[in-house]
């Protein structure tokens, strides 16, 4: 396709999306992500971002998405996406907050072979979308990270990968065959309760069971922990998690992984 054709297709794209077709939206994403293509049992980007676009529909029942100042380069396509709309619905188990909300980003689309996008965000700092995140009460504020959230919020793990890692694909980690126990023995920070503290969150340790704090909370035993005995690899006891953290390699492994281990 010539390059003013795959910009008419991008905005295509954007109408279905606003008028909330999102069997023809899939239609236009790519199986591949941006700088990644699936192995094995790795979900497509077909569905993570079919996934994301239905959630935040059902968030944002007026949710309006727009592409603009598009330019080609060889087979990408740069541009700037405006996201806005009112939260009036449950988004990620946080319910609607009536906020507001307007977010504009840098956007970049790379088109496969088969004419379908793969895009990928530019230009965003870890900070920008805690910023967004907190626009709509799905984390804490800045001065209150160490204290439990308002809600039960289950942020989807790919998303949890990005920003933590800055990339889709799974880093390198010589650390998983040394994974021992899978399930916590206990759901409280015992560390903390000696001392009469809370926490926001608890890790356990995947090596030893040992179960602490999150990096967040006013002691950080679970980090304390890999640093006393150098047991690296760690998991989110949330109910609806089961993400995996390895502190030595700064890598996130979704629950997928973790499925792989479980007795």
């Amino acid at each position: 396709m010539s390059d003013q054709e795959n910009i008419n297709r991008v905005q295509a794209f954007v109408n279905e999306l606003n008028q909330g077709n999102m069997a023809t939206v899939q239609s236009y994403i790519a199986d591949e992500f941006f700088a990644h293509v699936p192995v094995d049992d790795e979900p497509m980007g077909t569905e993570v971002y079919g996934d994301f676009a239905r959630d935040l529909r059902a968030a944002f029942s007026d949710l309006s998405v727009s592409i603009e100042n598009l330019v080609a380069e060889d087979d990408v396509l740069r541009g700037q996406m405006t996201l806005a709309g009112t939260h009036d619905g449950t988004l990620w188990r946080a319910p609607a907050s009536g906020k507001r909300v307007s977010w504009t980003v840098d956007v970049v689309l790379r088109v496969t072979d088969d004419g379908r996008f793969a895009p990928a965000l530019e230009n965003i700092t870890v900070p920008q979308l805690l910023g967004l995140l907190r626009q709509v009460d799905l984390i804490n504020p800045p001065d209150q990270m160490d204290k439990p959230g308002k809600y039960p919020v289950t942020i989807p793990e790919i998303l949890f990968k990005v920003l933590f890692t800055g990339q889709v694909a799974d880093k390198a980690c010589s650390h998983l065959a040394q994974i021992q126990v899978t399930e916590p023995a206990t759901d409280v920070c015992e560390d903390c309760v000696v001392k009469g503290d809370i926490w926001p969150a608890l890790r356990m340790c995947l090596i030893c069971g040992y179960v602490g704090c999150c990096d967040t909370s006013v002691n950080t035993h679970a980090k304390k922990h890999y640093q006393a005995t150098g047991h690296s690899l760690f998991r989110s006891i949330h109910l609806a998690e089961g993400w995996i953290w390895c502190y030595e390699d700064n890598a996130l492994f979704t629950s997928r992984v973790l499925n792989k281990y479980r007795q």
